[in-house]
């Protein structure tokens, strides 16, 4: 046996020692890492190999077709659509729940601690809720007959606006909704960074004559860079993957105007029965998320914290 050779027998003993030693640990996280196989890894593998592949209801009757099926999405106006669309909803949605969350918890943190546990708990109820509980809800107030908003702009005697079915605003209504449900979050986040500001960096702004505005600006919010690139990118994978609003209030019309990634890929798989393309669609918008991600996760370790 090799030098090289016996090394390995080495280590594989060292790490075979270790698992015997902590047995118990490994059992305790056996079943979180076993679930994680089979409902996460396994799927997504075969979600990957299925995308080279023309398949339709009989999976094992499915034919190889290499990279023709990427070809194919990025040739089809509807997917070039859904991304775009994707990418817009992401690019108003995140900042907008941002910049409004990050005001609220301003807002809310100088308050006393009932307050502060009230207002958390009533901006934290609808993301509770969910997407689709609120979506029904929405398509009341959105209503063209009786619904809220067209009550209120009869009041200064505008036409009523078909919100949902028309495509100028079906795309903002989609936004306005996910707004709704999103933004207690990071509320929740921004309050717990406020609260870990050193009292001492604050006071020492003081004395040097910084006012509430200057203090907000170039203390408060610098020091909570940390949390913003955490908010940042959860809220960006959650955008990337919204459908259940679109599927409760537009179905991605009209025209597909209101249409995501994500609901198209249950367009495709579910209403068409187009697997391969489906996880093709499922594996482009891997990559994007992956790579925002990616960038965002840079961000992070460049802080200072």
């Amino acid at each position: 046996m090799s030098k090289q050779e016996k090394g390995i027998v080495t280590r594989i003993k060292a790490l075979a020692h270790e698992i015997r030693k902590g047995w118990t640990g490994y059992l305790f996280i056996a079943p979180g890492y076993i679930a994680f196989i089979a409902f996460m890894l396994v799927p997504l593998l075969f979600a990957i190999s299925l995308s080279f592949y023309e398949s339709s209801f009989n999976i094992s009757a499915r034919e190889f077709v290499g990279f023709k099926q990427y070809v194919r999405i990025f040739n089809d106006p509807v997917f070039i659509k859904a991304l775009t669309n994707t990418v817009m909803y992401t690019l108003i949605i995140v900042p907008a729940t941002v910049i409004i969350s990050m005001i609220l918890a301003l807002l809310i943190d100088p308050l006393g601690l009932k307050s502060q546990a009230f207002f958390r708990g009533a901006f934290y109820i609808p993301g509770v809720a969910g997407g689709v509980v609120l979506s029904v809800v929405w398509l009341w107030i959105f209503n063209p007959t009786y619904g809220l908003f067209n009550y209120i702009l009869g009041l200064f005697h505008i036409e009523p606006i078909m919100w949902i079915a028309s495509a100028p605003f079906s795309f903002w209504a989609v936004c306005i909704v996910v707004l709704t449900f999103t933004v207690g979050q990071p509320i929740i986040l921004f309050l717990a960074g406020l609260a870990g500001i050193p009292q001492d960096i604050l006071d020492a702004a003081t004395v040097d004559g910084a006012s509430g505005l200057q203090k907000t600006f170039f203390v408060r919010i610098p020091l909570l860079r940390p949390v913003l690139l955490f908010v940042l990118a959860t809220q960006t994978i959650q955008v990337f993957q919204l459908w259940e609003v679109i599927y409760m209030l537009t179905n991605g019309g009209p025209y597909n105007t209101s249409n995501s990634l994500v609901f198209l890929i249950f367009q495709t798989a579910f209403m068409n029965a187009k697997y391969g393309k489906a996880s093709a669609i499922g594996v482009v918008l891997l990559v994007i998320i992956l790579f925002f991600t990616l960038i965002q996760l840079k961000l992070w370790k460049d802080t200072d914290v």
